[in-house]
């Protein structure tokens, strides 16, 4: 009887865990500019064409181009995974600040 519940209080301690969420990074920016946001989305049917390894860094480019020339601050990069049975679906979203002249 013991055992069982031992077992049972491991159970519920190994599903309380699993519904935590932490939040991988936080980013306090003081003062912060206009907020620029550049995003990209696929569906990988059987898992052979994902996103490419450089998108973040065209992304991150693309957040440069919107600031028109201004510094950049507070950038976060946001990765989303949906399993799905036939595939993946994939999304990243990369945001950020441009710094205005003069701060």
């Amino acid at each position: 009887m013991r055992k069982t519940i031992l077992a049972a209080a491991l159970l519920g301690v190994v599903i309380l865990t699993g519904c935590i969420t932490l939040p991988v990074t936080s980013t306090v920016v003081t003062q912060p500019g206009r907020r620029v946001t550049a995003e990209a989305s696929t569906f990988s049917a059987l898992w052979l064409s994902p996103l490419p390894a450089e998108t973040a860094s065209d992304l991150l480019d693309d957040l440069l181009q919107q600031c028109d020339g201004a510094d950049l601050t507070g950038v976060t990069v946001v990765t989303e995974t949906g399993w799905a049975f036939i595939g993946q679906t994939e999304k990243i979203v990369v945001s950020g600040y441009c710094v205005e002249p003069g701060r």
